[in-house]
């Protein structure tokens, strides 16, 4: 959201009694429909774990198309890529197993190039499911929906980049095992340099005036209740 020319990310967490983690990380930070190395890396041990221990590595595939501006429901996907029947292997939708229950799939050329979107057509996510070959095994976020990369454009952005997010339509809060008095690690990004301050339950922790990435050094203690995180970009 924007107010005044400034950029906001807002993240709203609470106490969970849970273990923390990334389901789905990518390169780069912000990919955009020209960015031509992007990949994308999934974590088995987050999310509904459907690939957690899979024994085959080697047979786990990617099932991934786009949101675009035409798109009418986040599951409207655009462009699957080869029409992909979903029980088929495809060899040139392999996953790269990285070890420790984690698969990485790299794009070849651009996001718009390598899904076949025309020109005119706004790329808002990349939906993407990492999968067996005969997909009985799904690896998707904790209540069960797709998973999505944001798609950038040009104007300036900024995300919170720690805590992590579940990759949601949506993004929300990965859960954390925290209590009042604990401390918790903080950064965030944005794809240009900017004037970067980091607020905390209302109150600025944290600022740049010209950076691209800043991170909270010392982490701030954390009280009871639900807690706010803002990132803001100038």
């Amino acid at each position: 959201m924007s107010r005044n020319g400034v950029l906001l990310f807002v993240l709203f967490f609470s106490f969970l009694n849970v273990a923390s983690g990334q389901l789905l990380s990518w390169t780069p930070t912000f990919p955009s429909d020209t960015s031509s190395s992007f990949s994308v890396t999934a974590d088995a041990s987050y999310g509904n774990k459907g690939l957690f221990n899979y024994a085959a590595t080697s047979d786990v595939y990617v099932h991934t198309g786009v949101i675009t501006n035409l798109s009418t429901s986040p599951t409207d996907w655009k462009y699957v890529k080869f029409n992909q029947n979903f029980s088929v292997p495809n060899a040139q939708l392999q996953a790269v197993y990285l070890g420790y229950n984690k698969w990485r799939f790299s794009f070849s050329g651009t996001i718009r190039s390598y899904f076949g979107v025309p020109a005119g057509e706004t790329i808002l996510k990349v939906a993407i499911l990492f999968r067996s070959g005969n997909g009985a095994s799904v690896l998707r976020n904790a209540d069960g929906t797709d998973m999505y990369v944001p798609v950038y454009g040009n104007q300036l952005a900024c995300r919170i980049t720690s805590p992590f997010r579940q990759p949601t339509v949506i993004p929300r809060p990965e859960p954390l095992a925290l209590n009042p008095g604990d401390t918790i690690s903080v950064s965030g990004a944005s794809n240009k340099n900017a004037a970067l301050a980091v607020f905390l339950n209302g109150n600025q922790i944290a600022s740049s005036s010209s950076a691209a990435s800043i991170h909270v050094i010392p982490a701030p203690q954390l009280t009871s209740g639900n807690q706010a995180i803002i990132l803001s970009a100038n």
